[in-house]
C-alpha cells in the first residue's frame, strides 16, 4: 500500500511490528517470543500451524480481533451482509483446500499458498462470493477498511487484511 502508514497493534503476546512485510512479535521488555514471518511468500509454517491465532467469530466470519473488528466496519459502512465463503483455515484444512484447488496439499504457487503460509491461518482474511465481488459496495467498504484483493488474477474473491505489500 504506497502512501499508506503500517499501523502498530499490541497483543496479548506483546507488540507487532509489520517491517517490509515481516512481522515480529515481541514480548514486553524487547524479547522476542515468537516470530512468525507474514504474507503468502513468507510465513513461517512451524509457527501458524502450531501456535494457531486467538480468534473472535461472528456470523460465522472467524478472524484475529484487529481483522474481526475492521471487518465489521466494512459490513456497516457497505450496508448489507459481507457473503463470505471462508475466513480462517487450519492448516490441515488448508492441505485439503490445495488438494482441492491445485491437486497438491503443499500448494501450488500462483493458485494455492502452502499450509502455514496463507493469510487464512494466521485469522486475516476472508473469501468472498462473486456476487460480494459485484456489489461495488462491498470491495470498496473492505478496502476502506484495512482490507486488500491481495491476488485478483488469480483469487479474485480473496481479501487479506493488512496484507497487500
Amino acid at each position: 500500500m504506497v502512501g499508506r502508514h503500517r499501523r502498530r497493534r499490541v497483543t496479548p503476546r506483546g507488540r507487532r511490528i509489520a517491517i517490509a512485510g515481516t512481522l515480529a512479535v515481541l514480548a514486553i521488555g524487547g524479547v522476542v517470543a515468537s516470530t512468525a514471518l507474514r504474507g503468502p511468500a513468507a510465513a513461517t509454517p512451524q509457527e501458524v500451524c502450531a501456535h494457531p491465532p486467538t480468534l473472535q467469530t461472528w456470523q460465522g466470519v472467524r478472524l484475529q480481533p484487529a481483522a474481526m473488528t475492521a471487518f465489521r466496519a466494512a459490513q456497516q459502512q457497505a450496508g448489507v451482509k459481507i457473503p463470505v465463503v471462508q475466513s480462517y483455515r487450519s492448516c490441515h484444512q488448508q492441505r485439503i483446500a490445495c488438494r482441492n484447488i491445485c491437486g497438491n496439499p503443499n500448494g501450488c504457487e500462483g493458485t494455492c499458498a502452502p499450509p502455514g503460509r496463507s493469510w487464512h491461518q494466521l485469522g486475516e482474511a476472508v473469501d468472498i462470493t462473486q456476487a460480494g465481488l459485484d456489489d461495488a459496495r462491498i470491495p470498496q467498504a473492505l478496502e476502506d477498511n484495512g482490507w486488500c484483493q491481495a491476488v485478483p488474477d488469480t483469487d479474485p474473491g480473496h481479501f487479506s487484511f493488512d496484507g497487500c505489500h
